[in-house]
């Protein structure tokens, strides 16, 4: 018997470990060692022993050694088997010929002949087949040379990332065909000539050259086409080149070319510097074959800090917002463009401020372009041509709490577009002053606070009593008081903390005349559980409701007492109203009446991870009609399986039900797991189990209009190598009108995407929507060898 036994010899900084047969020499034991790092460092690889075996070795010293019978090599960065191994140490080239398997960090080769200087790994390697771990990728080819550790080129090559199955009949379902190919595993990249693409049994594709990253590394390059069809663009080729100028700026150039406008360019830059952020995105169209006419759109955002250098001063920061549009059907038409250019409301925004402890200075200008449509006109809001605002607030934890803001602002509009509507342009200046005495302990809470709200207009046209100037003083006093009592219970096996949490708040603010005054940045706030413990359920400052009321609530919590989770919310609260409302909004505002408001109640359940459920409901109080309601309900139980449904109602303005999903086609079907799909899921080292289908989409139906207002429904199919995406979407624009758009995506895994994009629609309509391919593993340098 005989057994392998590790013997060190200093021989040229060369180890050897082959096979020794005398009994009574000791076996040297390893130990572990902590420093197994993914990457090796240059030292490492230059300064690291070589170690080799074999059944029989021949040494020469200082000239050569061959090793013969599963011979091996191995250092820092390298590891080589092979029948036959000849190292010549006087030139450093290493020889090996016969079942060659040489591994290095992120990739692996087998071949026939080998030729190799090790330190500076350059050489050839003849008949070879590799396999890149980055992303899965694998083929064969004529001759790989190497370049130096980093780089090789590849001739003659095939490439996919189709795990291949037992049987010699086997092809891959994509595979790609080069007579060139450069692999620089440093920059991570992969560039080919003379490409040849095939597809299941599609016709071949012919690409001149083409690169690609082995990671999601950003890289300057061509990005895959887009290809899409919608009802008002027509067919629609897109093709886009980003730019990598820095670490941290970047570029994305692209060209549109539609069937029913022309050709359109997208433009959009990045930057991040340490004191200042943001993104710049032109869209420009110089001829619409349709509208006749040059269409653009421009996006800006700016944020950052500018360093004065003067002490006491400090920094001040910096904000720029900058959104604007040719035309009015910009938004109809160009629905590529990003969120922002396809609103009606489009906000151009400047802001300047300075903080210094408690104290704050603002200054701002906001101007809004309203994209006005003949069948819905909306009101454009006032333009801030400035607005400049202070507060000083001053919070003592246990003691008086006071605040002080001020604020003036130009507000100016164009209501020229609006039948019978003019706007009273004019300054606006006001100084809302607040003191409290919070008293906080852990069974309850007791807060007295008092406000002082003084405001200044002065119009450019007089108001309907003469004057052009108006003042208002109003004080406003509010009282918040509430108890909490807790007890410990279980539920279903499980350890729960209740709390009992009635809550009292009354606040009274006198009556006085504002219908006179104009109305810039006011609204009503919406009735909730949250705006009922209120002064004013008017948000701006054009209003100040007439207010002596008491609202009453009471919350009930069920928190998890191992890890202090709430897993159940219950409360309901009902305002107390002691005289009618007189300060209104406007003229089509219903006041409130003395006495009962709606009742609100509000429920949330959150038992586990899985599901979430939430619903708040608002009672009629003179009718015992639910006037509205707000289901929302989340089902979350493995990644790739989520769904959302949400029901409104609005009674007499709208009701709505929401739908959104991602789930497994095999779960639907009743599909049961099969020897061949477990197989794919080990190939596959996704986590996605037997699922290859799933259906994705979100419906958005009127129950009011009995129509369905967006819709977007889908299929998804992971290969393995690479994904299916289909997906219909539909956008109601108006009543009578729609845009459609048909989206459709062949994600080659390890090279491409080719298609339109439905990532985007599909991230942007279904909350938690997961990609397929979202989190994937990088593997080990250290994987098993096969």
């Amino acid at each position: 018997m005989s057994r392998s036994l590790l013997k060190g010899m200093a021989l040229g900084g060369l180890c050897l470990l082959h096979t020794w047969g005398h009994a009574q020499d000791r076996p040297v034991l390893l130990r572990s060692s902590p420093m197994l790092e993914e990457s090796v460092t240059l030292r490492q690889n230059q300064e690291g022993a070589v170690f080799v075996s074999g059944q029989r070795i021949v040494m020469q010293p200082d000239l050569n050694t061959v090793i013969e019978g599963d011979a091996s090599l191995r250092k820092p960065g390298l590891n080589m088997r092979a029948d036959r191994l000849v190292y010549d140490q006087s030139q450093d080239v290493l020889e090996a010929y016969g079942s060659i398997q040489l591994n290095r960090p992120g990739s692996q080769f087998h071949g026939t002949t080998l030729n190799l200087k090790v330190d500076s790994f350059q050489g050839t390697l003849e008949q070879p087949r590799f396999e890149i771990f980055a992303n899965g990728a694998h083929g064969q080819a004529a001759q790989l040379e190497f370049i130096d550790p980093s780089r090789a080129v590849v001739h003659q090559t095939t490439y996919t990332t189709c795990r291949r199955t037992p049987g010699p009949d086997w092809l891959p379902e994509w595979l790609l065909k080069a007579t060139r190919m450069n692999i620089d595993d440093e920059e991570s990249t992969v560039k080919a000539e003379g490409v040849k693409v095939r597809f299941q049994n599609l016709p071949e594709v012919t690409i001149p050259a083409l690169s690609f990253p082995l990671t999601a590394d950003r890289r300057s390059g061509f990005l895959p086409p887009i290809v899409g069809v919608t009802t008002r663009n027509g067919a629609e080729i897109a093709q886009p080149y980003y730019f990598d100028l820095a670490p941290n700026r970047d570029a994305t150039v692209t060209t549109h070319v539609m069937s029913k406008r022309g050709v359109a360019v997208d433009t959009e830059f990045r930057y991040l510097e340490r004191d200042y952020s943001g993104q710049a995105r032109l869209n420009l169209m110089p001829s619409d074959t349709l509208s006749d006419q040059a269409r653009w759109g421009w996006s800006s955002q700016h944020n950052g800090i500018l360093q004065t250098g003067l002490e006491g001063i400090g920094a001040i920061g910096l904000g720029l917002n900058l959104n604007r549009v040719s035309d009015d059907n910009y938004w109809r038409d160009f629905r590529r463009t990003g969120l922002v250019l396809t609103q009606r409301l489009l906000p151009s925004t400047g802001v300047v401020n300075w903080g210094r402890g408690g104290f704050n200075m603002s200054a701002r200008v906001q101007r809004w372009q309203t994209l006005q449509d003949v069948n819905s006109t909306i009101t454009p809001p006032y333009d801030r041509t400035p607005q400049i605002g202070m507060t000083y607030a001053k919070w003592q934890g246990d003691g008086f709490d006071w605040s002080v803001q001020a604020d003036t602002t130009r507000f100016e509009a164009d209501f020229s577009r609006i039948p019978n509507l003019v706007a009273r342009n004019g300054d606006r200046s006001y100084v809302q002053a607040q003191l409290s005495r919070p008293w906080i302990r852990p069974w309850g809470f007791f807060t007295p606070k008092v406000q002082l709200h003084a405001t200044r207009y002065q119009l450019d046209q007089p108001m309907d009593n003469g004057s052009s100037v108006a003042n208002r003083v109003l004080p406003t006093f509010s009282l918040d008081s509430g108890l909490v009592f807790e007890r410990d219970a279980r539920w279903f096996g499980r350890s729960v903390a209740q709390t009992l949490e009635p809550r009292a708040f009354y606040a009274k603010t006198p009556f006085k005349d504002q219908s006179m005054l104009p109305v810039y940045d006011s609204g009503i706030t919406d009735f909730n559980l949250s705006t009922i413990y209120s002064e004013n359920t008017f948000v701006g400052n054009d209003r100040l409701i007439d207010n002596d009321a008491l609202t009453l609530g009471v919350t009930s919590r069920f928190f998890d007492t191992l890890n202090g989770a709430e897993l159940l919310r219950f409360g309901l609260a009902q305002r107390i109203r002691f005289s009618d409302q007189r300060v209104l909004l406007n003229n089509s505002q219903v006041p409130a009446t003395a006495g009962l408001s709606d009742l609100l109640v509000g429920a949330g359940v959150r038992w586990d991870n899985r599901w979430a459920l939430d619903n708040t409901v608002q009672i009629n109080n003179q009718t015992k009609d639910i006037s509205r309601n707000t289901l929302q309900l989340r089902y979350y139980p493995s990644p790739y399986r989520v769904l959302n449904a949400a029901y409104r109602l609005n009674r007499g303005v709208s009701e709505q039900l929401d739908l959104g999903w991602q789930w497994p086609l095999s779960d639907l079907v009743g599909r049961k797991n099969t020897a061949a799909e477990a197989a794919w899921t080990r190939t596959a080292g996704q986590g996605l189990g037997p699922d290859r289908w799933f259906t994705v989409g979100r419906m958005n139906f009127s129950l009011t209009e009995g129509r369905m207002v967006e819709s977007l429904m889908g299929l998804e199919y992971d290969a393995g190598c690479w994904i299916g995406r289909i997906v219909f979407e539909n956008n109601q624009r108006t009543i009578a009108t729609a845009n459609t758009r048909l989206l459709f995506q062949l994600e080659l895994i390890g090279l491409a995407r080719v298609g339109s994009s439905p990532l985007v629609a599909l991230r942007n309509n279904i909350p938690r929507y997961q990609n397929l391919r979202d989190n994937p593993l990088q593997p080990s340098r250290f994987k098993k060898n096969e």
